[in-house]
């Protein structure tokens, strides 16, 4: 499905989670088996026509974000153009690492019961069971990409695990219509999975930070402490092999 967000820059974050969601169930559908479910359509903004029913909108309902660790910040090095250590182009890249807990939610909006349910009973089957069919099988091989084919290259940057094992259903409800119809009603429900992922600062296309020095002090038992006056980014005193 071609993405209809616009190019970003700031930390893909939420919007990563929910065009990997979209994406991903929009491929269940438009590859259903039952013809009528085809055209369901996924999204993140309410319906507000009769041509946009039935409709799945996703909801990405946070509860924390947590840094990885008390000023925890991660280098990844580069080696530049050549490859070599000595190319002056290389460089390390300095990334920030967090970790979120969140409910997903799938709320379902349709023209009648039935379709309705017939919509509910693919989600709790995508979610509970969909490795044992190939259309539901999609929505896991979008969530969990295979990096190394390059297709969802944001991917790298930003892991969602969500848990299937758990899936917490709500109400049943009826509305008027957007369009103030006399005739028609809203059917609504919705699921809820919990999730937890990482993400990461804004790749590349940054300053880089070049690594100048770096002091070590290993705590190795059988070294004896530097004689006074030594430089420890020059070298690190080893007893004597033979006395």
């Amino acid at each position: 499905m071609e993405s209809n967000f616009l190019p970003q820059v700031t930390v893909k974050y939420k919007t990563y989670v929910k065009e990997a969601l979209v994406e991903a169930l929009s491929e269940v559908f438009q590859h259903h088996k039952d013809n009528a479910l085809a055209r369901t359509k996924v999204t993140i903004d309410f319906p507000r026509t009769d041509a946009d029913y039935p409709t799945l909108l996703i909801r990405f309902n946070e509860r924390d974000i947590q840094n990885m660790g008390i000023g925890h910040i991660e280098h990844i090095h580069e080696d530049g153009v050549t490859g070599e250590p000595t190319d002056p182009l290389g460089g390390v890249y300095a990334f920030k690492h967090y970790m979120y807990h969140a409910d997903i939610e799938f709320a379902i909006h349709a023209l009648s019961s039935y379709d309705r349910d017939l919509i509910s009973d693919t989600i709790v089957q995508t979610l509970a069971m969909g490795d044992l069919e190939g259309y539901t099988n999609r929505f896991f091989e979008r969530i969990y990409p295979d990096e190394r084919s390059g297709k969802y290259p944001d991917s790298i940057w930003h892991f969602i695990n969500i848990n299937t094992d758990t899936i917490t259903g709500g109400r049943e409800t009826q509305s008027a219509t957007p369009w103030q119809s006399e005739d028609d009603l809203i059917y609504e429900t919705s699921y809820r999975a919990a999730t937890m992922g990482e993400f990461y600062s804004v790749p590349p296309d940054m300053p880089k930070e070049y690594v100048t020095k770096v002091l070590t002090y290993p705590y190795i038992s059988g070294l004896e402490p530097l004689p006074e006056g030594e430089n420890p980014d020059q070298s690190f005193w080893q007893p004597p092999l033979f006395e």
